[in-house]
Order: structure tokens, then C-alpha cells, then sequence
């Protein structure tokens, strides 16, 4: 074999950064994966509050000669609750440092991931919907005290099914209970899009908690949390959505009278959803690094419980 080896280069950037394109290199592949919304958190009596959304995953191939020396790279962070209120996750962007080397296109965006949705709380006599999982276009829907499942973030594609999000929609959230013995919706899928968070049940006895939404190439949404009379009676969170997957669950476990399990966290791919809290009161998991949504606390008459966190996202540059 004659010639020289092309050498290759890659690059993790777990913050906002400025990346330098290597002497030599004529391809880039640019990844982006937004942050994942946190999961909700308790209020009232017999109510539960529902799981964030995931981050989306997004990709660019760009030939490297025609860019910018330069280009500024922004990670969105994960989605923090404050107290018994949900927050979402931030988009994460790559983009030229002025113009490109032609002289136009000062700025512009190349590759973009949106962030997910917050879980809702509940309000009084109804229980929390799940945040929307992040899209390539928008960020999910999320916070508030909505029963009612958040939208995926954009784009829309025409002749989808509902709530399920191909192409770069994210997932929509489950909806909560409204009223009497109501288990609340798992979270539906996602293509690119991160997957929907959980939404929660409405009961006056027991009732295990609903599943995040998964993501075929984006992030698992959060489980939500569950409800019960009293402290340690053995039901469960739902579990988190999982990365590579097109089926709800499969991510963090939910808790069973004790605190939901984290997403699981990956140098590749994408975070999972944390579970859902089970009853002691049970704190939510976190998602799972990156973009994994937040499960939620868990609910009952017995206490409050502290939703989870989202996960951050992430940027990668493979270059040759």
C-alpha cells in the first residue's frame, strides 16, 4: 500500500467551546444532542407530576474547506427543577465564527438539537403530563400545570401518526389523569427527536406510574411518579425511556418505595430516562448524559419528593 494515512480527529465538547479545524482536514461529521427537561415535581394530595422530555439528536456533514477557520459550539445544559417546578432542556448548536471562507453566511448555524420539555406539576385533583421531547426544529412543551401531554418540538411531518415523532419531531408527552382511578399515558416515541416524558395517574388508592417515551436516535424521556395512601406500600415509578429504541421504558427503573433510578449515561448515542420515584416519598431519577429527561418525584398523601434532572447535552466533531 502506497501514500500517505489521512489522519483522523475527534472532538467531545461536554461545554460551550470554539472549535479549530485541523491543518489538513476536508470532511467534518458534526453531531448535536440537546439537554433533557426535568421531570416534574409533587403538590397536593393524591397527585403525581409527570417526566421531562428528551433532548433530540441531530447531524451534519460539511466539506471543511468551505467553512470558517473557527466555529463556536454551544452544549445545552439539562433542565434543573426549582423546588416543585419543572424546567427544559437548552438546545445545543454549532455554528461559524463569521463568515465562511467564501465571505458569506456570517454566523450562520449548521447543525442544531433542541432541548426537552419540563414535566408539569400537578394541579389540585388532577395529576402531571409529560414534557415533549425535544425536536430538530423547536424545543419541547413542558412546565405549567397542564394535564394534557406536551407537544414534541418541530418539525411536524405530514402523516404521522399522533404523538409519535419521525424524522426530526420530538415525542409527545403522556397524558396525566384527569380525575377518578386514571393510570395516565406512557410517552410516545421518536425518530431523531428525543422521546416524550411519562404522564402520571390520577387514583384515591395505588397505582404504579406510566413510562417515558424512547428515541430511536434521540434520548429517553422520564418515568413519572406514582401514587399510594401509605409510605412503603411496595408501588413503583414508571421507568425512564430508553436511547436505540422504539418501545416505552427499557431506561432507568422506576422506584419502588425508595428513589428512581438514573438514565444510564453513554460516550455514544444518547442518555436513557431516570425513572420515576416510588413512594417514601421517592426523588426522581436523573437523565442519563446526554439529553436523557428527568423522572418525576413520586406522589402521595405522605410527603413531597424531588423530581429529577435532565440530562446535559452534548457536541461531537469527527474530522478527516
Amino acid at each position: 500500500m502506497s501514500g500517505l494515512v489521512k489522519r483522523k480527529f475527534f472532538h467531545r465538547f461536554t461545554a460551550d467551546g470554539t472549535y479549530t479545524i485541523p491543518a489538513g482536514v476536508t470532511m467534518l461529521w458534526i453531531e448535536c444532542i440537546g439537554g433533557g427537561g426535568s421531570g416534574g415535581g409533587t403538590s397536593g394530595t393524591w397527585t403525581a407530576p409527570g417526566g421531562g422530555g428528551g433532548g433530540a439528536m441531530s447531524y451534519g456533514v460539511c466539506h471543511a474547506p468551505d467553512l470558517s477557520d473557527t466555529l463556536t459550539v454551544v452544549v445545552g445544559a439539562g433542565g434543573v427543577a426549582s423546588g416543585n417546578v419543572s424546567d427544559h432542556g437548552d438546545e445545543s448548536s454549532v455554528s461559524l465564527s463569521g463568515t465562511n471562507n467564501a465571505g458569506t453566511d456570517n454566523n450562520k448555524t449548521l447543525v442544531k438539537a433542541f432541548g426537552g420539555g419540563g414535566g408539569t406539576k400537578p394541579a389540585s385533583g388532577h395529576s402531571g403530563a409529560g414534557g415533549g421531547g425535544g425536536g430538530t426544529g423547536s424545543r419541547g412543551s413542558g412546565a405549567g400545570t397542564s394535564v394534557t401531554g406536551q407537544s414534541g418540538g418541530d418539525p411536524t411531518i405530514q402523516g404521522t401518526s399522533p404523538g409519535y415523532g419521525t424524522g426530526g419531531r420530538g415525542g409527545k408527552g403522556g397524558d396525566g389523569g384527569a380525575s377518578g382511578n386514571n393510570p395516565g399515558n406512557a410517552g410516545s416515541y421518536a425518530e431523531y427527536g428525543g422521546g416524550g416524558g411519562a404522564g402520571a395517574p390520577k387514583t384515591t388508592s395505588t397505582q404504579n406510574g406510566s413510562a417515558g417515551g424512547s428515541s430511536i436516535f434521540g434520548a429517553g424521556g422520564g418515568g413519572s411518579g406514582c401514587i399510594a395512601s401509605t409510605s412503603g406500600s411496595g408501588v413503583s415509578g414508571g421507568a425512564g425511556g430508553a436511547w436505540g429504541s422504539f418501545t416505552a421504558g427499557e431506561g432507568g427503573a422506576g422506584g419502588t418505595s425508595g428513589h428512581g433510578s438514573n438514565g444510564i449515561s453513554r460516550e455514544f448515542g444518547c442518555g436513557d430516562g431516570g425513572g420515576g420515584g416510588g413512594i417514601s416519598p421517592g426523588n426522581g431519577g436523573d437523565g442519563g448524559i446526554p439529553g436523557g429527561g428527568g423522572g418525576a418525584g413520586g406522589g402521595s398523601n405522605v410527603g413531597a419528593a424531588a423530581p429529577g434532572d435532565g440530562g446535559r447535552g452534548e457536541v461531537r466533531i469527527w474530522a478527516w
